[in-house]
């Protein structure tokens, strides 16, 4: 059944005023404020997906709800956002412009060139780059003994770009040997290597050639070089010498180095040759110690040396006191006692540090017959010897009193008397009350 043009005129009158009713009731809705900026400005905003201009931008036309926002620049990452607006609320956008990368691959002939851009090293061949801004670029690509080139790129968007670079070739090569091998070589200051090796792309003219090795002394030369060519060179090292320090426990030994003598430790043995070394050292009273000592090169070290006593001691009374000791024909000095009477037993009388072993002990006492006697010192043990000396009758003092006259060996004299031998065995004393005159008797008699 068809309608009438009436009733068809009808219903579109119907849904005209639907419609009209409808944009009544949307514009009757309160409206807010959108404010878009971005950093950098001048990038084109998009509003669910219509260009509404370029930031920074305010718009006052927007109804509540949500809303699309796309921000994009030339040479920046477009950028998306939803954002929700609230009737009569305004609202502002701010966006961080990312730049955009391009993608670029640099070859090189030869490989390992260093890429650069306003004199910052980005790497060397083959290279990716991934973060160089799109747009045009000046980059530079050199290498040791190779011509420097310089390579203008334009970069657009994220499209790959490949760029093939050959270098012409301005050096020469080395053909590096060492004593020792093993060594670093070093063109310019810049590490090439270790000997053996062979050097390449070594630029013309002078260069400063420098070869280490630990422990010995640079090996350094200036070598003028041509582009093609080809050199030999062989270095050879000297060693660097070595320090010793020698000490002793205790101080003061006395130090030979490959048995010529040097002096007391402490003794610093400097500028040593590198290699070993015989050292002893030896000191009275204790064992000798030797080892052998290797110095290496250009290092420092301290051998110390513990020295062992190898002696004991010797505690000597004798009868009577003032007696000269002697060792081995060497003198130590004179038995003492405490008490007034010479003729008494002595203290004892110590000798220390004494070498183990056999000695022979010598006493003697002007006026008595010397004793030698065979001894044998223990290392760290007390020898105890006993000597009692044999008196020669050999007058050597008178005396005069008032009723006598006397001859015969001093024993002592004191304030109260003098006492005399005056016969073998036969001992007399004289109060000092009866002393008219006392003395040594004169040689003649």
């Amino acid at each position: 059944m068809r309608m009438s043009d009436m009733g068809m005129k009808t219903v579109l009158l119907g849904l005209s005023l639907i419609v009209a009713g409808m944009l009544r009731a949307a514009d009757e809705q309160p409206r807010t404020s959108l404010e878009v900026t971005s950093a950098p400005s001048g990038a084109i905003v998009w509003v669910d997906h219509l260009n509404r201009g370029v930031t920074p931008l305010t718009l006052t036309d927007l109804p509540p709800g949500p809303h699309l926002l796309q921000v994009m620049k030339e040479g920046y990452n477009p950028v998306f956002e939803s954002v929700s607006l609230e009737p009569a609320v305004p609202k502002r956008v701010p966006f961080e412009l990312v730049r955009q990368n391009g993608l670029l691959l640099i070859v090189t002939d030869p490989a390992g060139c260093d890429i650069s851009e306003n004199g910052v090293t980005l790497g060397t061949s083959p290279l990716l780059l991934t973060k160089l801004a799109v747009g045009a670029h000046r980059l530079v690509v050199a290498s040791p003994g190779y011509q420097t080139k310089e390579l203008d790129v334009v970069l657009e968007g994220r499209t790959p770009l490949r760029r093939e670079v050959s270098l012409l070739s301005d050096s020469g090569t080395l053909q590096m040997t060492s004593d020792p091998s093993d060594a670093e070589v070093f063109v310019n200051g810049i590490s090439r290597g270790r000997t053996p090796c062979k050097v390449d792309r070594i630029p013309g003219g002078q260069v400063t050639l420098e070869v280490k090795a630990e422990g010995f002394k640079p090996y350094t030369s200036t070598v003028t070089m041509a582009a093609g060519e080809v050199q030999s060179i062989d270095a050879r090292l000297t060693p660097l010498p070595g320090t010793l320090r020698i000490v002793t426990i205790p101080d003061g030994a006395r130090v030979y180095v490959n048995d010529e003598y040097k002096g007391r430790a402490p003794y610093d043995l400097l500028n040593a040759k590198p290699g070993e070394y015989r050292i002893r050292v030896d000191m009275p009273g204790h064992e000798p110690n030797a080892r052998t000592v290797t110095i290496d090169k250009g290092a420092s070290s301290t051998e110390e040396f513990r020295l062992v006593k190898n002696t004991g001691r010797i505690e000597l009374v004798t009868a009577p006191s003032s007696a000269m000791v002697l060792i081995d024909g060497k003198k130590h000095g004179l038995t003492t006692t405490s008490k007034a009477d010479t003729t008494a037993v002595s203290d004892p009388f110590s000798i220390e540090d004494v070498i183990e072993g056999e000695h022979e002990l010598e006493i003697f006492r002007k006026g008595y017959t010397t004793q030698k006697k065979k001894v044998t010192v223990t290392r760290g043990e007390t020898l105890t010897v006993q000597v009692k000396l044999v008196r020669q009758f050999i007058p050597d003092y008178e005396v005069t009193t008032t009723r006598a006259y006397y001859k015969g060996v001093l024993e002592y004299k004191n304030d109260e008397g003098i006492r005399l031998e005056i016969m073998p065995g036969v001992s007399q004393t004289i109060p000092m009350s009866d002393v008219k005159k006392h003395g040594p008797l004169k040689a003649q008699e």
